[in-house]
């Protein structure tokens, strides 16, 4: 980076704008280009703003991927497709995303869709039983696990509701 850049106030208003941003929340690089962009500063600018973000450490995709990943299997409890898709909004590439989902096991989100299976299977008692069942399965898909783990949970729970009528 020359001088002229430092000195620039272009620069260092979009500087402070970005650091502001990435302080709210967590931001993606190209999440800041963006808004840098809309606020309508220098393309050349937002480019050198967001490489000295990454060398200084302030910003990084890969923490941003797996500090979602971790918050999202937590609080939201969202399947691997639903993270996929949330993740590629963020301008997040494929193989960051890749790598970053091999940590969420099978097993994991399997867990988390019966946890929220279970909650709102409980919730929907007084429906019709195809009613329900539609209603969990678009809910559970929605959510972003995939058809056949839907499949297995709400056979499972019904399976389970008519052991308990027995």
């Amino acid at each position: 980076m020359d001088l002229k850049t430092k000195d620039n106030p272009q620069f260092k208003q979009g500087y402070l704008y970005a650091v502001r941003l990435l302080a709210a929340s967590k931001k993606s690089s190209k999440e800041i280009l963006k808004r840098l962009n809309d606020k309508g500063y220098d393309a050349a600018i937002a480019e050198i703003i967001v490489e000295m973000l990454k060398n200084q450490g302030i910003l990084s995709d890969r923490k941003m991927v797996d500090d979602t990943i971790h918050w999202v299997k937590q609080a939201k409890r969202y399947g691997k497709r639903r993270i996929a898709i949330e993740l590629r909004k963020k301008g997040i590439a494929q193989n960051v995303i890749d790598e970053a989902l091999v940590g969420y096991s099978k097993d994991e989100e399997r867990a988390a869709a019966y946890q929220l299976a279970e909650a709102r299977w409980n919730k929907l008692g007084k429906i019709e039983l195809v009613k329900r069942k539609k209603r969990l399965f678009d809910f559970l898909v929605s959510r972003g696990f995939d058809f056949e783990m839907v499949m297995n949970i709400i056979n499972q729970l019904n399976s389970r509701k008519d052991n308990e009528n027995i």
